[in-house]
């Protein structure tokens, strides 16, 4: 490090003497190169005003001689005689389009690449390693002391600044600046060996006197117009601690001291329009945390957390506002800024998970605070924020709850759902805006926000008060309700979603108290109840939500009915088989519901989906019962016999009312009835019924085939002309 600073120390004195000639002799070769430009240009005047006098010379030579030459002037006795005056050349500007010439040589050009770049890089170069050899040797020879080394870089430091500035004042702005930033770069290089290397200083002095060199720079470079010289002070601003380093936390004074520094930069960026001086200052500003939080936070420290997420929460703030400032500006350094700046609001996030997921309830009251912020930008922004904000709190939410379960925790968890959906709640009905439709975030916000925070509070009652999870569901269903009912004046579309949200609550509710059959009851009515609401409001969605609720109820009609019965089953008297005809007859009104909406969009596939899953189901619910009644009585063979007869009575049944009613659905299901029927005459009833089984089945079939055939040849017009159930 010795060496380094003497040769530091060593190529600055010996440079800026050289820089200073070469600027004589650049500037003074300038001023030749106009001289020489002017002297041009006045030769090249004369001579155009010369031309142009011999024009008019030649002009009055060649005019006619008949012209009558005009009186003579009166002549003053007393005056002398008149003489023409002399023709004088009028300054005529250049041509358009002849180039002025040049006031210096092309930068560009060969001769000055090589006489004002290259020789002085090669030069530099050659005085440093002299300089750099004469220091080392010096050193090592102990000739120049400690002190004097420190002494020798500031007092340098200082002349460099100063001769820079001098350079600035007579027109020289880059090399100007260049030596004045070298200057601050040896004040700051002097201080941290005489500190560091040396111990000359204490700690407090080396830190004050490098804030001064910093406060310098700033300085300088406002008043030298410099934005690379800004930089570099705010740069060294904050190096400022990493260069005196210590084994004691100071972290107040520390982050304190950043934002200072980043309050100083906003006000110097401001000043100047420099806003890549934000950029600077983020960076180093997550530089200086990462950098304390790996040699000093300890998160089991009560001081350590509160304080960090106190400072965290106000260096956030202040990033934000300067990217919100920086946003209106439409140069691209301010967008880069901003865009960059904009990501304070994560790094924020991800540090605050990481300083209190280790601390339950500080945990629960930032979250809470998080989602007050999110509410208010939401109101005064864009629902989308809320949205946003909404999720990055829940998804934190769900993952505390499974981490702090038990009796503990309940009344704190509790305490922080209930005040995160409140409060997303209020926002929700702040932005409510009956005059325009619902937004997909607005929609997805106010589903979820239901749903998540009762799996939030589901998740913390169930190892210790399952029992209590399907009543809760059950109040917050209601509640939803109310709100549904009370906001129709102001926003249908918001009534009904809350509709929608507390249907779903419901059908949660149900499957959490209830089993069985009367799960697939409650669900089905649910279903159909929201198909209804959709065709009233002419919300297809609405609609499309009953209609996959009542799907689900059908497929749990149907896995019951698939399950063998027990011992002691009563057929149709059975709460399977009740709820499993209450499902068909829902599925039937579901059809009614289409039909009576004849302007609704998709009301023939509402009418035909309705109608042809009541048969479907009515057929399952036949079979099962059949075979039931003759299981638990042990006549299996009787029961097959049955349900062949049935399928294809059922069959012929479906065949003459779509005959009827001209209804080719019901007409096209009996026919597919038929053919599952033959197949199982043929393939099953043959091999495994007895023969006197087997005879009665294929007699039967074969009936029912001669009178369906018998009726389509009477009834044959009607087919032709069939429309649909309203002809």
């Amino acid at each position: 490090m010795e060496i380094l600073i003497a040769l530091l120390i060593a190529a600055l004195v010996m440079i800026a003497p050289l820089i200073a000639a070469v600027i004589s002799f650049l500037r003074i070769r300038a001023l030749r190169g106009e001289v020489d430009g002017l002297r041009a240009r006045i030769g090249r005047l004369e001579a155009r005003a010369e031309g142009e006098a011999r024009g008019a010379r030649e002009e009055r030579a060649a005019a006619p001689v008949a012209r009558v030459p005009p009186p003579p002037p009166r002549v003053d006795p007393v005056a002398p005689p008149v003489r023409p005056a002399p023709v004088r050349p009028v300054p005529v500007q250049p041509a358009a389009h002849e180039p002025a010439l040049p006031e210096s040589e092309p930068p560009d050009s060969l001769e000055a690449r090589i006489g004002g770049r290259w020789l002085l890089n090669v030069g530099i170069a050659a005085i440093v390693i002299g300089v750099a050899y004469f220091e080392k040797l010096a050193i090592d020879n102990n000739w120049i002391s400690e002190t004097a080394r420190v002494i020798q870089g500031g007092v340098f430091g200082a002349l460099l600044v100063a001769a820079g500035g001098w350079f600035v004042r007579r027109g020289y702005r880059t090399y100007g600046q260049m030596i004045t930033g070298g200057g601050v770069a040896v004040m700051y290089v002097s201080i941290y060996a005489a500190f560091n290397y040396y111990r000359l200083i204490d700690r407090p002095a080396a830190f004050v006197m490098l804030v001064a060199v910093s406060a310098l720079g700033a300085w300088l470079a406002d008043r030298h117009a410099s934005q690379g010289l800004a930089i570099f002070a705010v740069g060294g601003g904050f190096v400022t601690p990493f260069l005196l380093p210590g084994n004691t936390d100071a972290q107040v004074a520390l982050f304190t001291y950043d934002a200072i520094l980043i309050a100083g930069t906003v006000f110097l960026a401001g000043r100047r329009d420099w806003p890549f001086l934000h950029v600077v200052s983020y960076l180093f500003t997550l530089i200086t945390i990462a950098a304390w939080a790996d040699r000093f936070y300890n998160p089991s420290t009560y001081a350590h957390y509160v304080r960090t997420e106190l400072f965290f929460t106000l260096f956030c703030g202040m990033f934000v506002a300067i990217a919100l400032r920086c946003r209106g500006e439409d140069a691209p350094a301010a967008r880069f800024a901003a865009l960059l700046l904009w990501t304070a609001p994560a790094a924020y996030y991800l540090a605050s998970l990481v300083v209190l997921s280790w601390h339950a309830v500080p945990f629960l009251v930032w979250l809470i605070c998080v989602m007050l912020a999110g509410a208010v930008l939401a109101v005064r922004r864009a629902p989308w924020i809320g949205l946003a904000v909404w999720t990055a709190v829940a998804v934190p939410l769900l993952g505390w709850t499974q981490a702090y379960g038990g009796l503990e925790w309940l009344t704190p968890g509790l305490a922080a759902i209930a005040g995160i959906y409140t409060i997303a709640l209020a926002a929700q009905l702040r932005i409510m805006d009956g005059s325009r439709p619902i937004g997909p975030a607005e929609i997805a916000w106010l589903h979820g926000n239901g749903l998540v925070m009762f799996a939030a509070a589901y998740l913390l009652l169930e190892e210790t008060h399952l029992a209590v999870t399907g009543p809760l569901a059950a109040v917050f269903a209601v509640w939803q309700g109310v709100l549904a009912a009370s906001l129709p004046g102001r926003s249908r579309d918001h009534a009904l979603h809350f509709a929608g949200l507390a249907f779903s609550l419901l059908t949660v509710a149900v499957a959490l108290q209830y089993d069985g059959p009367a799960v697939t009851v409650a669900w089905a009515a649910e279903g159909a109840a929201l198909v209804a609401l959709g065709l009233q409001e002419r919300r297809d969605w609405l609609r499309a939500a009953g209609a996959a609720l009542l799907g689900i109820a059908v497929v749990r009609a149907l896995e019951l009915l698939v399950t063998p019965p027990p011992a002691n089953y009563a057929v149709i008297l059975s709460p399977r088989a009740a709820s499993t005809a209450f499902v068909v007859a829902l599925c039937y009104v579901t059809a009614w519901l289409h039909w009576r909406y004849a302007d609704r969009r998709g009301r023939d596939a509402g009418i035909g989906a309705g109608l042809l899953v009541a048969q479907f189901v009515t057929v399952a619910l036949l079979t099962h019962e059949i075979r039931a009644f003759f299981a638990v009585r042990h006549i299996p063979f009787r029961g097959e016999l049955m349900t062949s007869v049935t399928w294809g009575g059922y069959a012929t049944a479906l065949i003459l009312v779509g005959l009827y009613r001209r209804y080719a659905p019901f007409r096209y299901f009996g026919i597919a009835l038929f053919g599952i029927t033959i197949l199982k005459v043929f393939f099953g009833d043959l091999a495994g019924l007895q023969q006197i089984y087997r005879v009665l089945s294929f007699i039967g079939l074969g009936v029912l085939l001669l009178l369906t055939s018998y009726l389509y040849q009477r009834m044959r017009g009607a087919i032709l002309g069939g429309k649909g159930p309203d002809g």
